[in-house]
């Protein structure tokens, strides 16, 4: 399992949407947000490669401006 942070950068006056929007995608956690557009979530994928399409998604949702990966922490045991 991979996790990672992520920022989004959205329009301030469309946060509410967005957020919601973004609760119901599959392994996103929204976490919180500021009056400025900002939402920080976390990303749960089965492997690190899908994050980016994951990203590309995000930034696909109306209002969003960017997506951003801050961190990634790779959950998967050792073999």
């Amino acid at each position: 399992m991979n996790i990672s942070g992520v920022i989004v950068k959205a329009y301030p006056e469309n946060l509410v949407t967005i957020k919601q929007t973004l609760s119901t995608m599959a392994g996103i956690e929204v976490h919180g947000n500021n009056e400025d557009g900002r939402i920080v979530i976390t990303v749960e994928q089965d492997n690190a490669n899908s994050i980016s399409d994951m990203l590309m998604e995000i930034q696909d949702v109306p209002g969003v401006l960017s997506a951003a990966m801050i961190y990634q922490q790779d959950c998967s045991s050792p073999n």
